[in-house]
C-alpha cells in the first residue's frame, strides 16, 4: 500500500481548514442533500464529504458508510488531494497503489474510486466530494465533468457557509453594541424587565426575612437568656437563608418565565433564516445541474424542478407547476404528443418496470430518464439530453453492419478466388506430381519439375495462408481430431524444410524424443505451424544453423504436455518490434527494398492455432543473435498409429479388384489428373461432365464409391447428390465431395446434402487414398 503523503502547503492547508469550522460538526441538510443526489446521480453505493485533517480524514456527510472518520494514511482522499482535477482509481486492484489497502481488502472493500479535490477560495484543497463502488467500472470524461461540477456545487456551500459564519459574528456584536446604546432592541428590553421584577421579588424575600425575624424576637425576649443566645443567633440565619433561597428561586423562575417569549422568537427567527438559506443553497445546487431535475412527492406532485428542465421541454413552460399531479401531467395532450412512444408515460412502467430508460422525441432528440425512489417516499428524476450520443452509437450501428456486409462480401470473394485458383493449380500440381514418377526423365527435366511443384506449392501455401488468416478473423477455423505420431509429423516437417536450409547453406538440425509419442489432435495444424517457424527461420538467417527441440511431459494417465522449441542464429527481431510480430500481415522489414519477401502472415497464424489448441507461443529475441520460439501445447494421448503410404495402397489394392468409381467433373485436366492417380490403383472409373449425367449414372449402375465434383453445369454436385440419394441403384454409395471450395462451412453444408466425406482441390495422392481406404 502507498500511504497517503502531506502536500505541499500542508501547514497553510490545515490552518484554512480549521478557519472553515466545519470539523466535528454536526450532520447539515444541505450538504447531506448533495451526498444523496450525487449518489443517486452516479448509482453508487458510497459517496461522500470528505475533509483531510492532519492524521484523519473526517466526513462532513456520509452517504452509505457508517462510520464518521478513517484514518488518513489509508484514505483515497489523502491523495486525491494532491491532485487539481478529478482523481479516478476505476480497478483498485489492479492499482499497486491501493490493492492491498485495508478498505480495499476489508469492508467496504473498496473497488471503485473517484473523487474531486474540493478548494478553499485561497487555493488550498481541504478534502473530496468522492463517490465509491465495491465493483470496478469505466468512469468517462463526460462523468469527470458531471463530478467537477457537483464539487463546485459543494465548494460554494462551503465558502456561502464560512461567509456567513463570519457575517453573523460580525452581525452580532454590532448589534449588540447598538442596543446597548440605543436601547431599543426588544429583546433587551425583556431582559431589563424580567430583570426588574426578579430583583424586587429577591429584595422583597429579604425584607420578609427581616420583619418575620424581628417579630419572632420581640415576642420571645423575655425568655432569651445569656445562655441561649447562641441559639437564637443559630435560628436567625436558617431562618434568613429560607427566605433568601426561596426568594431567589422564585426571581430566578419569574425572570426565565418572561424571557420565555424573547426566546422563543429569537429561536424561530434563526430556524426561518436557516430554512431560506437551505432552500436559497437547494436552489443554486440544482440550478447549477447540466442536466434537467425534478422532484415528486410521496403524493405524486410536483415539489421542485430546474430551468434546465424546461430548457429540455420549451413546451412544458405553461404546463408544469409545483404542486401538479403526475397523472395530469402523463394525460396531457400536449405532454404525450411530446414523446413518440407515449406509453412510456405510463405511471406504472415508469416507477416499477423501467426506472431507467431511454425514450425518442418527436423531434429527433433522445433523453436518458432516471428516477429512484427517496426516503419520504418521493422519486428524484434527471432527464439528460444524449441525442448526441444515441446518433453517434447508431452510426457504430450502421458501421458495424457495413463491415459485417464487406467482411460477409470478402468471404465470398475468398470463396470464389480459391475455387478459380485452385481448379487450374490443381492441374498443374497434379500432372507435375504425375510426371515427377516418370523414370524415363533426365535429371535436368527432373529438376525443372521439381522446381514447378514447389513454386506451385509455395502459391498454394500463400492461398491457405490467406484462407487461414480469414477464417480466424471470424472465428470458424476449426481444429480436427485424429492419431498421430509426434516424432513422425514433426520429422517430416523437417525433412521437408532441409532442402532450403541446404540451399541457404544452413544446417537444420532436430533433436526428438526417444520415446515415439501417439496423441490425438489435428496434426496437419501442428505440421503447418512447425513449418511456418521453420520457414521463418530459414528465411531470416544468413550463416549458423536452425534447430528444433522437442520435450514432453506425461501429465496423466490421458494427458501430455509437448515443448517444441525452435531455434535460429539469424537476424533476430527488435526489441519494439516483438509486440507487434504476432500481428498479421507485420513484418520486421516492411519497405519496398526488403531482403525477404513474405506475406507476413506465418507467425500470426501460427500464433493463432497455438491458442484454438490451447496452448501458447513465447518468441525471445535479440537483434543479430537470433530468435527462439518456445511452443507449448496440451495433448490427449491415444494409441501408437502407422501412417504408411504404401500400406494403405496395398490394403486398397487388395479390397479394389472389383471396385467402381464414378467421377463427375466438368475441367478436362482434373479428369486427367484423376485418370494418372488411378492407374495403378485397378479401379475401374467412369467420367461424366455434370451432374445431370451423373445421376443417370448412378441410376444404371451400383457404384462402390462417387467422387462429385460442387460446381458444374446443368446441375451442381449437391443437387446431383441429392437424386442420387433419393431414387438409385447408388442410393447407399459413399460420395465424397470433390471440390476445390475450402471456405469454413462448406463441408457442413455438403454433408447436409447427403455426401458422406470431403477432399479439397488440389487433391494429394495421399490424402486420396486414405479417403478412399475408410470406404473402400
Amino acid at each position: 500500500m502507498e500511504p497517503a503523503t502531506e502536500t505541499h502547503d500542508e501547514a497553510s492547508r490545515l490552518k484554512a481548514l480549521q478557519q472553515l469550522e466545519l470539523l466535528d460538526t454536526a450532520p447539515e441538510e444541505q450538504f447531506d442533500h448533495m451526498t444523496r443526489f450525487v449518489k443517486t446521480y452516479f448509482n453508487v453505493p458510497i459517496c461522500l464529504i470528505s475533509l483531510i485533517d492532519k492524521d484523519r480524514q473526517w466526513f462532513k456527510s456520509s452517504q452509505g458508510l457508517d462510520v464518521c472518520e478513517t484514518g488518513r494514511a489509508e484514505s483515497f482522499c489523502g491523495h486525491a488531494i494532491h491532485s487539481s482535477e478529478v482523481f479516478v482509481v476505476e480497478d483498485t486492484l489492479s492499482d499497486p497503489r491501493f490493492r492491498d489497502n485495508p478498505l480495499v481488502v476489508n469492508d467496504p472493500r473498496i473497488r471503485f474510486y473517484a473523487g474531486f479535490p474540493l478548494q478553499t477560495p485561497g487555493g488550498h484543497r481541504i478534502g473530496t466530494l468522492c463517490i465509491i463502488d465495491t465493483q470496478p467500472r469505466e468512469f468517462s470524461f463526460s462523468d469527470k465533468q458531471h463530478l467537477r461540477d457537483f464539487g463546485k456545487v459543494v465548494e460554494n456551500l462551503i465558502t456561502q457557509q464560512s461567509v456567513e459564519v463570519e457575517i453573523d459574528k460580525q452581525n452580532s456584536s454590532v448589534q449588540g453594541f447598538i442596543n446597548l446604546i440605543t436601547n431599543k432592541a426588544p429583546i433587551w428590553s425583556h431582559k431589563t424587565v424580567a430583570f426588574s421584577l426578579s430583583a424586587v421579588v429577591f429584595t422583597l424575600s429579604l425584607f420578609l426575612a427581616y420583619y418575620t425575624d424581628n417579630l419572632h424576637s420581640i415576642s420571645h425576649i423575655e425568655l432569651i437568656t445569656e445562655q441561649s443566645k447562641s441559639d437564637v443567633l443559630i435560628d436567625s440565619w436558617i431562618h434568613y437563608g429560607l427566605f433568601v433561597l426561596a426568594g431567589s428561586s422564585l426571581a430566578v423562575l419569574i425572570y426565565f418565565l418572561l424571557r420565555l417569549p424573547g426566546n422563543l422568537s429569537k429561536i424561530l427567527h434563526i430556524l426561518s433564516v436557516n430554512q431560506i438559506r437551505n432552500e436559497r443553497r437547494f436552489r443554486d445546487a440544482i440550478e447549477a445541474l447540466e442536466d434537467g431535475f425534478i422532484i415528486f412527492d410521496n403524493q405524486q406532485k410536483v415539489a421542485v424542478y430546474n430551468q434546465n428542465f424546461i430548457s429540455l421541454y420549451p413546451e412544458l413552460a405553461d404546463i408544469i407547476r409545483e404542486g401538479t399531479r403526475y397523472k395530469d401531467l402523463s394525460n396531457n395532450q400536449t405532454v404525450r404528443a411530446l414523446v413518440k412512444d407515449p406509453e412510456l408515460l405510463d405511471i406504472d412502467k415508469l416507477r416499477i418496470n423501467a426506472p431507467e430508460r431511454i425514450i425518442e422525441l418527436t423531434d429527433g432528440r433522445w433523453i436518458k430518464m432516471v428516477e429512484r425512489p427517496m426516503r419520504d417516499g418521493g422519486i428524484v428524476g434527471f432527464h439528460i439530453d444524449i441525442t448526441d450520443l444515441k446518433r453517434n452509437e447508431l452510426q457504430l450501428i450502421e458501421a458495424r453492419q457495413k463491415a459485417e456486409m464487406a467482411n460477409l462480401v470478402k468471404s465470398k470473394f475468398l470463396a470464389n478466388v480459391s475455387h478459380e485458383v485452385r481448379t487450374p493449380l490443381n492441374g498443374i500440381m497434379g500432372l507435375l506430381d504425375v510426371l515427377l514418377e516418370d523414370e524415363t526423365l533426365s535429371t535436368q527435366q527432373q529438376f525443372y519439375l521439381s522446381t514447378m511443384l514447389e513454386s506451385s506449392n509455395s502459391l498454394l501455401k500463400i492461398l491457405n495462408d490467406i484462407l487461414d488468416i480469414s477464417k480466424i478473423e471470424a472465428g470458424k477455423l476449426e481444429l480436427i481430431t485424429e492419431q498421430f505420431n509426434l516424432n513422425e509429423t514433426l520429422d517430416s516437417a523437417c525433412r521437408l524444410m532441409s532442402t532450403n536450409a541446404k540451399s541457404s547453406g544452413l544446417a537444420l538440425e532436430q533433436s526428438l524424443p526417444d520415446r515415439d509419442l501417439t496423441l490425438l489432435g489435428d496434426h496437419g495444424r501442428l505440421r503447418q505451424l512447425v513449418l511456418n517457424i521453420l520457414s521463418n527461420a530459414i528465411k531470416f538467417t544468413s550463416k549458423g544453423k536452425v534447430y528444433l527441440e522437442t520435450n514432453y511431459e506425461i501429465i496423466s494417465d490421458t494427458d501430455a504436455n509437448v515443448v517444441i522449441t525452435i531455434q535460429d542464429t539469424g537476424i533476430g527481431i527488435p526489441q519494439s518490434m516483438l509486440q507487434h510480430i504476432l500481428e498479421p500481415f507485420t513484418q520486421v522489414d516492411s519497405s519496398a527494398n526488403k531482403q525477404h519477401s513474405g506475406t507476413g502472415l506465418g507467425l500470426a497464424i501460427s500464433n493463432n492455432l497455438v491458442k484454438l489448441m490451447g496452448g501458447t507461443l513465447t518468441i525471445q529475441s535479440e537483434e543479430q543473435l537470433g530468435t527462439k520460439i518456445i511452443i507449448n501445447l496440451p495433448f490427449k494421448l491415444a494409441n501408437t498409429i502407422e501412417f504408411n503410404s504404401q500400406a494403405i495402397i496395398d490394403e486398397l489394392n487388395v479390397k479394389s479388384k472389383s471396385v467402381k468409381v464414378l467421377l463427375a467433373d466438368d475441367d478436362m485436366t482434373n479428369q486427367l489428373v484423376m485418370k494418372a492417380m488411378f492407374a495403378n490403383l485397378h479401379c475401374h472409373v467412369d467420367f461424366v461432365q455434370n451432374g445431370v449425367e451423373a445421376v443417370k449414372a448412378a441410376q444404371k449402375v451400383q457404384y462402390d464409391i462417387i467422387l462429385m465434383d460442387i460446381y458444374m453445369p446443368k446441375m451442381d454436385g449437391i443437387n446431383a447428390s441429392k437424386c442420387i440419394r433419393a431414387n438409385s441403384l447408388s442410393s447407399a454409395t459413399p460420395i465424397i465431395a470433390f471440390t476445390a471450395n475450402a471456405m469454413e462451412g462448406d463441408k457442413h453444408r455438403f454433408l447436409d446434402a447427403g455426401m458422406d466425406d470431403y477432399i479439397s482441390k488440389p487433391v494429394n495422392k495421399h490424402n486420396l487414398l486414405k479417403t478412399l481406404s475408410k470406404y473402400c
